[in-house]
């Protein structure tokens, strides 16, 4: 756990310190825009294109590309080499004419004006909220949420959260020797103002909201008491159908007393042993 004073005196990025994310990279199951402006006739390459779980997008008549680990510069350079099979390098807009020499010259991939690539749903950066909140679950990150924005996109704490009690946790990136284990000060958030703990949040972050200790700890009593409980309430309905299947017996052995003139009665229940 870090101490809230090294929070405030560190670059952590958070509320009024957010920092850029670095270069998206695409990844299943990401959707990118992929225009071609000049391709064959009745074939055209236009929409979105769905990166599937294989790390590919489909360009229909045109194959397929491997675009997973990628960015959107490399994806549109990727796409343009592929597509050298099926179109001319003019159709590419892979030269064009120096305006000082008059002459042709090679334009890179990537600098093509006659491609367009670009990313249109960013479904593989998340982050998550778990723990006493109205909606858990996983949440997608556009890079300016916070830890406030998090709690409130997940339904708010419930009654039984402890609100003196949330973490975040950041896993190490590659290379890193250990996650982060950062406290959150929801009181000095929301009711004093102070955005020392008011994180912006990273892909892969999770955000813990942990249940009030009195709440658990009536849960587990509950847990524990609950096979005493059933057990005693199996033992109270077997002597009650034992002692309903004697009232039952003696009810029938009265109504069927034999003799002449001999009158018997049904007994009532307030007669039999143990009756109040």
């Amino acid at each position: 756990k870090t101490p809230e004073e090294a929070i405030a005196n560190s670059n952590i990025p958070s509320e009024f310190k957010k920092v850029s994310m670095p270069e998206y990279i695409i990844e299943p199951p990401d959707l990118i825009l992929v225009e071609v402006l000049d391709a064959l006739e009745g074939r055209p390459i236009s929409g979105e294109r769905l990166v599937r779980p294989d790390g590919k997008i489909s360009l229909g008549f045109y194959g397929e590309v491997y675009v997973a680990g990628l960015t959107t510069s490399e994806v549109k350079e990727k796409i343009v080499l592929h597509l050298r099979k099926y179109l001319t390098d003019d159709l590419l807009g892979l030269w064009d004419v120096d305006p000082k020499t008059n002459q042709p010259r090679a334009v890179e991939p990537r600098d093509s004006d006659r491609v367009f690539v670009d990313v249109t749903a960013y479904n593989s950066k998340n982050y998550y909220v778990l723990g006493d909140v109205g909606a858990p679950g996983k949440l997608p990150i556009t890079g300016n949420e916070t830890v406030l924005d998090a709690i409130q996109y997940a339904g708010g704490l419930m009654p039984t959260a402890a609100p003196q009690n949330i973490r975040l946790v950041r896993p190490a990136p590659p290379g890193a020797c250990c996650e982060q284990l950062l406290p959150v000060n929801l009181a000095a958030i929301t009711s004093g103002g102070d955005p020392t703990t008011n994180y912006q949040l990273m892909p892969g972050d999770r955000i813990i909201v942990y249940r009030d200790p009195i709440v658990r700890t009536t849960i587990f009593l509950d847990r524990l008491a609950a096979p005493f409980q059933t057990v005693v309430n199996s033992i109270l309905q077997t002597s009650f159908t034992i002692r309903g299947v004697q009232y039952a017996a003696l009810g029938t052995r009265g109504m069927t007393g034999t003799g002449t003139g001999t009158t018997t009665t049904n007994p009532s229940l307030l007669t039999q042993p143990g009756a109040r």
